[in-house]
């Protein structure tokens, strides 16, 4: 059995101390602002993107990763003989999971297996971590796909934000629902429904107010039963994030829980102060 090598992209939200000590390889996406085009984590840091929009206006875009970019990022490790899964973006929200299709093809090999998330951020992150533990396992290529083919319905993913209006000139949300939340001056949670961004609920009052909604919803989502891992992004303050953390831990006790900084492809979208929570539903195993 050939070795394996786990890639993804910068939407996924890993530490670098994480990707570095697990050995997992992140293809950045790009930021683009008018001409200029940034690597997202690489030439362009999430405060930096928040500090060119206030001051130049402009809204920054993301842009999908081409077949070329991932045909010399798979063909760099067939060489060297991996089994390669690549772990990326929603096909929904980013042309990413087709471009490495294409380049699949192209290479005419079958060490390259590929799982479409469906998610961002948080969320492909925590497919990332499992898929990590699984070739930790000694796990083949091909299985470790199998099993997170299967574990991505049972993804959950829900954030909130502050900046309603560049989410709606970023992403596609419906119309009536970023009218209702505009007319009564909510701050929407969001999450994913088949792929895709929706306003999920229009609550009130301050970031900390929403922590304890976002809570409650996540409570309710999840009564009995585990929830063995959960993962947060957010680019609120550090002390705001770990208010939220301390709440999360104490209230929906999860077996593990990581903390990261929101990543520039989501950001360019959601703006500061938002605060996503991603977390595996072990539909299988209740609560003792």
């Amino acid at each position: 059995m050939n070795k394996v090598m786990i890639l993804t992209d910068s939407t996924a939200d890993l530490s670098l101390e994480y990707t570095l000590k697990e050995d997992v390889h992140s293809i950045p996406l790009f930021i683009r602002f008018a001409d200029e085009v940034y690597k997202d984590g690489v030439d362009l840091t999430t405060e930096e993107l928040f500090s060119k929009v206030e001051e130049s206006k402009e809204v920054a875009r993301s842009t999908g990763l081409r077949s070329g970019d991932f045909h010399n990022a798979f063909n760099k490790f067939i060489k060297r003989g991996y089994d390669i899964v690549y772990i990326g973006i929603g096909s929904n929200l980013s042309s990413t999971i087709q471009s490495a299709m294409i380049a699949k093809q192209e290479l005419e090999t079958k060490q390259v297996h590929i799982v479409d998330s469906k998610a961002i951020s948080c969320g492909l992150g925590l497919l990332v971590m499992r898929a990590v533990d699984l070739k930790n396992q000694g796990l083949s290529a091909a299985e470790i796909k199998r099993q997170l083919d299967e574990l991505v319905p049972r993804i959950h993913f829900y954030f909130m934000l502050s900046d309603l209006d560049l989410l709606r000139r970023t992403t596609r949300i419906s119309k009536t629902r970023y009218q209702l939340a505009k007319w009564f001056k909510t701050k929407p949670i969001m999450t994913m429904i088949n792929d895709r961004i929706e306003i999920y609920k229009h609550p009130m009052g301050t970031l900390e107010k929403k922590l304890k909604v976002l809570v409650r919803i996540i409570e309710h989502k999840t009564k009995g039963y585990r929830i063995p891992d959960l993962m947060i992004t957010h680019s609120t303050s550090e002390d705001v994030a770990q208010k939220g953390y301390d709440l999360i831990t104490k209230r929906l006790n999860p077996n593990h829980v990581t903390m990261n900084p929101l990543g520039c492809v989501l950001g360019a979208s959601t703006g500061r102060h938002a605060f996503g929570v991603a977390y595996v539903l072990d539909e299988q195993i209740k609560k003792a």
